[in-house]
Parts: structure tokens; sequence; C-alpha cells
């Protein structure tokens, strides 16, 4: 999942460490030996948040979109959201972006 979130943002290594709060060589530890326990919520829920945006936008256009500051998140981007440990609101609402079912 790792490997797929750096793919799907274009991350390198250290913006994918800010991500998760730890150090390139921790990021490179984890993917030799896999996620520690403990930051399996975060990478799971970041990986949900790739899945949506690679599934409903046009190919290539997700780096662009997470570095894009947006005013419903403050100013700030999806990635500084994910910074900040609120991936959880940043995963709704991309889910609700979706949501065809919701009347416009």
């Amino acid at each position: 999942m790792l490997r797929r979130i750096m793919e799907v943002f274009t991350l390198d290594k250290t913006e994918t460490a800010r991500l998760f709060g730890v150090t390139r060589q921790a990021l490179e530890h984890w993917r030799r030996y896999g996620v520690p326990a403990d930051r399996q919520a975060k990478l799971t829920t970041i990986f949900s948040i790739a899945e949506l945006l690679e599934r409903n936008l046009k190919p290539g256009v997700v780096p662009g979109v997470v570095r894009t500051r947006a005013p419903a998140y403050g100013g700030r981007t999806m990635l500084g959201l994910i910074e900040a440990d609120e991936q959880g609101r940043l995963l709704e609402s991309v889910r609700s972006s979706f949501d065809w079912a919701v009347s416009a």
C-alpha cells in the first residue's frame, strides 16, 4: 500500500515520510520490513483516499489535486490534511465528493 500511495500521489521518500511524521530512514525501514501496526490505520485511510481519487479522476491529475490548496480544507492541501492527521476527515470529504446518489 505504501508504494501504491507514493505512485498515485507522485511522492518522493521525503514527502511520504512527512505524511507519516517520520524520517526518511524510518520510511525506508517500513518499505523493507512493513509498516508498524500503530501506523496501519493511517496507511489504510490514505490508501483509500488514493484509490478513490484515482478511480474517479482523469489519469494523471491526482498529484496536482492533492497539492492544490482548497477553501474547503481551510486553505490547505489534501497532503497538508494528512500531515496534520486529519486523513479521516479528508476521506469522508472525498467520499462525499464522489457520491453520485446525492443530488447537486
